[in-house]
């Protein structure tokens, strides 16, 4: 296999920006007029997660850019960001009352149901199941900066209750991800790792000890799209990401995603997008008045 590239949009491991170290879960309550949180790290400009972060919010709500979409998060809400999302806020100097709970997926419980990929908007809950999950926020909080025994085990058991609660309260359309096969949830696992390395399906089929026939045969019967189709959109989205986040010009672009020749990123590019990369950064910096320069 390749060597792995590394991304140019900033990517951080849970470990990198805990203030505790040692566990696979942080647990932050962030408010108004709080220093940085994560000194050691640039959270301002657009950057990305290699963990699970669920935001609940309290008497105040908060905006964020989630891969081309402006997520308005409105009191009492809560909203799970996946890992790999690219994410920047929009409320660096609002005023913030929200917990942040940040955990690698190996931090669950085995057999967990599987987490949603990507999740279109906040949900609301009820007042009763909000009361709820607001008091298992401050239990995590103070559970996690308690130091006693068995801690790591009473932290588990609370995240569970807690996405318990936030799974219930997702529309249906977001939780298919619990019924998709292993393999499938192994290929987009993967996709996300090898990425800017492995840029053919037969290369994930090799990875999962599986045939290309099969891996295809899963992935259409459960999404609709070959393997290849579901690495291209992936891939596209990648481009999207580095285009409108990045200054790097676009032959350093179509590089890091595995184009030898910028002329080859351009077309595929367009194929799927209707547009030229050059287009689309114009385009999507205006659409967002954003401009990383």
């Amino acid at each position: 296999m390749k060597k792995e590239k590394q991304s140019i949009i900033a990517s951080y491991r849970l470990e990198e920006l805990q203030v505790v170290p040692g566990l696979m879960i942080d647990v932050h309550y962030k408010k108004a007029g709080e220093p940085a949180h994560h000194p050691n790290a640039d959270l301002t400009t657009a950057h990305r997660h290699e963990f699970y972060t669920l935001a609940v919010t309290g008497k105040t709500g908060s905006q964020h850019m989630i891969d081309f979409r402006l997520i308005d998060m409105p009191p009492e809400s809560m909203f799970l960001l996946a890992p790999w999302q690219v994410h920047l806020s929009s409320d660096a100097d609002q005023a913030l009352d929200v917990y942040l709970i940040s955990f690698t997926a190996d931090f669950l419980p085995a057999g967990f149901p599987a987490l949603p990929v990507c999740m279109e908007c906040p949900v609301t809950p009820d007042s009763r199941t909000y009361q709820e999950i607001w008091h298992l926020c401050a239990q995590l909080l103070q559970e996690f900066n308690t130091r006693k025994a068995l801690q790591e085990q009473v932290l588990q058991h609370y995240l569970a209750v807690l996405l318990t609660f936030f799974m219930r309260c997702l529309p249906e359309n977001n939780k298919g991800a619990s019924l998709q096969p292993e393999l499938l949830t192994r290929y987009r696992e993967l996709m996300e790792k090898h990425l800017l390395s492995w840029s053919s399906s037969g290369d994930y089929a090799r990875a999962l000890h599986v045939t290309t026939d099969h891996l295809n045969e899963v992935v259409k019967q459960e999404t609709g799209q070959t393997a290849s189709a579901l690495l291209a959109a992936r891939r596209i989205l990648e481009a999207k990401r580095m285009l409108l986040h990045s200054t790097h010009g676009i032959k350093e672009i179509a590089w890091c995603l595995q184009f030898n020749e910028v002329t080859y990123f351009n077309r595929f590019f367009k194929q799927h997008t209707g547009q030229t990369p050059v287009a689309f950064r114009i385009s999507s910096r205006e659409k967002y008045n954003y401009n990383p320069e």
